[in-house]
């Protein structure tokens, strides 16, 4: 016999606006519409997990509270999951638990960061996670809506990053709703980022990455890896990032290549690392002119002023690269880091 939920019950009318209106009262939600979490739908979520409901998957900060797999299954029921998603949720609850990932800090900060998530492997295919045309927001893609948005309302239910009382991000951003993306490895002529990891090809993983949000870069006329990188560049060592005025080696920096840029590139001969590497070369100077004066002492202080210039990042591995969106429309998206805490990997249980 499986255990006994040991969540309070709620008794609300048998009415989707009234489970709507109560759990917005409560403040349990993110402002969108829930499914109300029955005890049958809590149980087949749970029953997803193929872990008991009393497992604890992280303790989630800043409350510190523990995460059960219970009490995931309840919020991903809200969020609008289907059961099979659960292992990735929790994957990815599992990952941001990690000390590198510094979720207290994220939870509680003033900057708009929220976590990313990124799949790779199998599981993308099988629970249709979109890599694709809008892959990072605004499709019908069930799956990348509702996983990324349980996890967020892990992270506030369990955790208590309840905005302006303990989350004092000033701006929020649309990622902290949701942000789930699945990188589109059968249009990339590159390793994908779990095997840039030292995964297997085969495995299934999940990536979290604090993000402030997505920076789109635009570029119709650049034919060549060198040209088309170089704009890219000099789009995102902009000089208000957290990566720039953060602690010196702290920080990653997120670029999603479209599929046409990827191929622009390794066309070129140029693997994923050599495209790091230039990216770190064409980054590694940022003159002090680009920055007022009163900002200098405070970069002094961090370490991020390095023989009288300024590197986005101080290492090559500090780009993460991957390939996502649609055919046709050359765009890339860059996501700039919160810069107190690193991306995390994980295998996600098959």
């Amino acid at each position: 016999m499986a255990n006994p939920l040991t969540s309070q019950a709620h008794g609300v009318d048998d009415d989707l606006e009234a489970v709507y209106q109560y759990a917005s009262d409560q403040g349990w939600i993110d402002g969108l519409p829930i499914i109300p979490p029955t005890k049958e739908r809590v149980e087949r979520m749970i029953a997803g997990s193929k872990r008991p409901a009393a497992d604890v998957v992280s303790v989630v900060p800043p409350n510190q509270a523990p995460a059960t797999i219970e009490k995931v299954a309840i919020n991903a029921v809200m969020a609008g999951c289907k059961p099979e998603y659960m292992p990735v949720i929790v994957t990815a609850l599992e990952a941001a638990a990690d000390p590198k990932f510094n979720l207290y800090a994220l939870n509680t900060t003033t900057s708009s960061v929220s976590p990313y998530l990124i799949v790779n492997g199998p599981i993308r295919n099988q629970l249709n996670i979109n890599g694709g045309y809008s892959a990072f927001g605004g499709g019908n893609f069930r799956a990348n809506a509702t996983i990324g948005r349980a996890v967020r309302l892990v992270m506030r239910n369990v955790g208590g990053a309840i905005e302006g009382l303990v989350s004092k991000s000033t701006m929020g951003q649309p990622g902290r709703i949701t942000a789930c993306v699945a990188e589109w490895e059968e249009k990339s002529p590159w390793p994908p980022l779990h095997v840039q990891r030292g995964f297997k090809l085969e495995q299934s993983t999940v990536t979290v990455f604090g993000s402030q949000g997505t920076l789109n870069v635009q570029d119709t006329q650049c034919k060549t890896a060198k040209a088309l990188l170089t704009v890219i560049a000099h789009s995102i060592d902009i000089s208000a990032s957290n990566k720039v005025l953060g602690r010196a080696g702290a920080g990653e920096i997120l670029l999603a290549l479209c599929p046409d840029f990827s191929w622009i590139v390794s066309r070129d001969g140029w693997s994923v690392e050599d495209a790091k590497q230039f990216l770190y070369e064409e980054t590694k100077a940022i003159p002090l002119s680009r920055f007022p004066p009163e900002l200098l002492p405070r970069m002094e202080a961090n370490g991020r002023i390095v023989n009288g210039v300024v590197p986005l990042c101080e290492r090559p591995d500090q780009f993460i690269v991957i390939t996502a969106g649609g055919l046709g429309g050359l765009h890339a998206i860059a996501c700039h880091p919160f810069a107190e805490g690193a991306s995390v990997t994980r295998a996600i249980p098959t």
